[in-house]
């Protein structure tokens, strides 16, 4: 089912256009905040969609670099409410509808394909057939009363931001979570945004998402798709973060041949996943760094400070410098009691 986007629905509230000679009416503000009592509010139990990763009602996050396989992850799990089954478990539950979100995947080559492979049932996969922003909350409002679905996917969230947000400015994606929130609240719908990862390594996976950290911050629960350092072949989904409940076992998936099965509980890590790209990132740099200490230093010792500052312009760190120092086995002597250190090559490997 293609549903049209209406990027020009009334902002509810508006009114219409006075007529000539006439004043509004002035309202004075209400200051009152609706103040609610903690004996007032029932305890309940967490309302999972799929226990305890993604909850009904809730907004999750889902990130990965691209090709690690978080659309087929989104779609196997779109493909098991859609026939009444609980992602990976096969448990049984009652059968819902899905709303999908994407510029990147083609419906008649990627997803349709896709899904069919999975056995959902494409009756009850939805598509918004037009550009959407997150801010259209009339938009996206009206789309899920429309086919009431219990899950929607947006991927990846970058490309429904739109031009006037800045994904790095927690003040301007905010708004859009908060909206986000009070929609999953409003029609028991669970949301799960798709995101890429950064290129700057980090040390800790919740920062490593593309844009603010205010993403992670706003969402309930955050799963990282990837796969091994040490073996492509081994993929695993990682629970990184749950404000709701504990934090579940990572769960293996292949990708081969262009269809998605899951492989079992895995033992790997965030770290696993990300050691990949921060060996790479790292090592890379440490090359860089040799190459400039061998053509500075090639011909005649040069001052530490100097190193430095031109390394630092080159935009290389000084402990990347200092790695690449050691490895290079780059001799130091401090110049007189108060002239600084002076770094050059060993005598085996310097031009002659």
């Amino acid at each position: 089912m293609l549903i049209t986007s209406n990027l020009h629905l009334p902002v509810n509230g508006s009114q219409a256009p006075q007529s000539p000679g006439t004043t509004p009416e002035v309202k004075a503000k209400d200051h009152h905040a609706k103040i609610i009592t903690l004996s007032e509010v029932v305890p309940s139990t967490v309302p999972w969609f799929w226990e305890p990763y993604l909850v009904q009602g809730m907004v999750s996050m889902l990130s990965g670099d691209p090709g690690t396989g978080k659309t087929f992850i989104a779609q196997s799990i779109a493909a098991a409410l859609s026939v009444g089954q609980v992602p990976y478990t096969q448990e049984s539950r009652p059968p819902g509808s899905v709303l999908y979100l994407s510029l990147e995947n083609s419906p008649e080559y990627i997803l349709r394909p896709r899904f069919d492979k999975l056995g959902g049932d494409p009756s009850r996969f939805h598509l918004i057939n037009g550009s959407v922003k997150l801010s259209d909350v009339p938009c996206l409002s009206n789309a899920i009363k429309e086919t009431g679905a219990q899950l929607m996917v947006v991927d990846p969230i970058q490309s429904f931001l739109g031009a006037d947000v800045d994904a790095h400015r927690a003040n301007e994606t905010r708004p859009l979570m908060d909206n986000l929130s009070r929609l999953a609240t409003e029609y028991k719908c669970c949301i799960l945004l798709l995101r890429h990862l950064s290129k700057a390594p980090a040390s800790r996976a919740i920062y490593r998402g593309m844009g603010s950290i205010d993403f992670t911050g706003a969402v309930r629960t955050e799963l990282l798709a990837g796969y091994s350092s040490s073996d492509p072949g081994l993929r695993a989904l990682v629970h990184t973060k749950s404000n709701i409940g504990p934090i579940g076992n990572s769960l293996g998936y292949s990708t081969a041949n262009g269809s998605f099965s899951w492989t079992g509980e895995s033992d790997l890590t965030a770290q696993d996943l990300l050691s990949r790209e921060s060996s790479k990132e790292e090592g890379d740099a440490i090359a860089e760094a040799k190459e400039f200490l061998a053509s500075k230093l090639s011909e005649k010792a040069c001052m530490v400070n100097e190193l430095y500052a031109e390394s630092e312009q080159l935009g290389i760190s000084k402990v990347t410098l200092k790695r690449a120092k050691k490895q290079l086995k780059i001799e130091a002597q401090k110049i007189g009691l108060t002239g600084g250190w002076e770094w050059s090559l060993p005598k085996q490997i310097k031009s002659p």
